[in-house]
């Protein structure tokens, strides 16, 4: 019960944070400004990932000294917070950022020795040991989700909406596995993030007090969705474990978007870093959505994932029939968004001719 309070708290304080560092925000140059491939027509203050993470420690302070088994992860959270302001404010390069989602992720596997041990029973013949490949896979893993999440930051209520459906999955699991500390933390974040959504998706009583969660959120949210995605499918005191395939299922909409990207700007002999607008959400704009609705659309999406990964595992599917199902999803899914253009002018070009 104690942290359902500070969950509470943690969004009312998130909430209090975004509203009073509205006129700090754009003193100090902590807004996005409008233009190049930006939808909105005027600055918003980048406030809402630094809100996130102070109106959660706060929160969570009293009950520090009972999370020493998380400290890594709150060493870490912190660091990527103030990393990430500076970004916001201009002030660190793309290679240094990248530099720092490194070391957070060395952290959690040297000081933290939170890594991958295995991947389980994919393909039915035993789970899938890693051994010294723990923890470089770990590295890529992490970057991979963190710019994952940054990448989805395009729309309001996007990134963030995500990372609650799956930081709601997560907390189930923690509970699942009576892992508290687990929880607790998941819940005050889910709690902090909330205080967030309030100000990022559009609704009427929103007014004029939008903000965007900037890098900040990005690299928090991004690290912490990693560490449990590890955490609470690897070997555990507490009892058993999430097989890590079903989160492959919750993690979906990410690995998806981040995969089909960068296969597309290799294609086009492109820097697969390099921004663009070819990611889920931009495609489904230029096919006619509002951006109220695509947002709508891909966190039913997201839901619909993580809800068949997790009832499939709960009704006794295998991991390695999971697997091939999300496997098969993830093929379908690029080939649809990667290849629309040209199946469309392939049906079109015999009418033309005919006619």
């Amino acid at each position: 019960m104690t942290f359902l309070v500070q969950s509470i708290l943690a969004f009312l304080l998130t909430a209090l944070l975004i509203v009073w560092m509205r006129r700090p925000a754009h003193r100090f140059g902590l807004v996005d400004d409008p233009g190049g491939r930006k939808r909105h027509g005027a600055a918003v203050p980048l406030t809402g990932g630094i809100s996130i993470a102070i109106g959660f420690f706060l929160a969570l302070a009293l009950s520090l000294p009972a999370l020493a088994d998380q400290l890594v992860l709150l060493v870490a959270m912190a660091l990527l917070a103030l990393v990430g302001v500076l970004d916001d404010i201009g002030e660190v390069s793309p290679r240094s950022k990248l530099g720092v989602q490194i070391l957070a992720a060395v952290l959690m596997t040297s000081w933290a020795s939170h890594f991958l041990m295995h991947l389980g029973n994919l393909f039915g013949r035993g789970d899938i040991a890693l051994a010294n490949w723990g923890i470089p896979l770990t590295v890529f893993a992490t970057v991979a989700l963190i710019n994952g999440i940054n990448m989805l930051d395009g729309l309001d209520g996007l990134a963030g909406g995500v990372v609650f459906v799956i930081l709601g999955f997560f907390a189930g699991y923690a509970w699942w596995e009576d892992d508290v500390n687990s929880l607790k933390i998941l819940v005050v974040l889910l709690g902090a993030l909330a205080g967030f959504l309030a100000f990022n998706l559009p609704h009427r009583w929103r007014g004029h007090r939008r903000t965007f969660m900037g890098d900040t959120g990005s690299l928090v949210l991004g690290f912490v969705v990693a560490w449990y995605s590890i955490g609470l499918t690897q070997q555990s005191a507490q009892g058993p474990t999430v097989p890590p395939v079903v989160m492959l299922w919750v993690t979906g909409i990410v690995l998806f978007d981040v995969f089909t990207v960068t296969i597309r700007r290799i294609l086009r002999r492109r820097d697969p870093a390099a921004p663009d607008r070819a990611h889920i959400h931009h495609i489904l704009l230029r096919r006619g959505l509002s951006p109220a609705r695509a947002v709508f659309v891909l966190l039913t999406a997201n839901v619909a994932l993580g809800a068949i990964g997790t009832l499939a595992w709960a009704a006794g599917a295998s991991e390695a029939w999971l697997f091939a199902c999300f496997v098969a999803l993830g093929l379908a899914y690029t080939a649809f968004f990667l290849f629309p253009a040209r199946l469309i002018r392939r049906r079109r070009a015999p009418r033309q001719g005919s006619a």
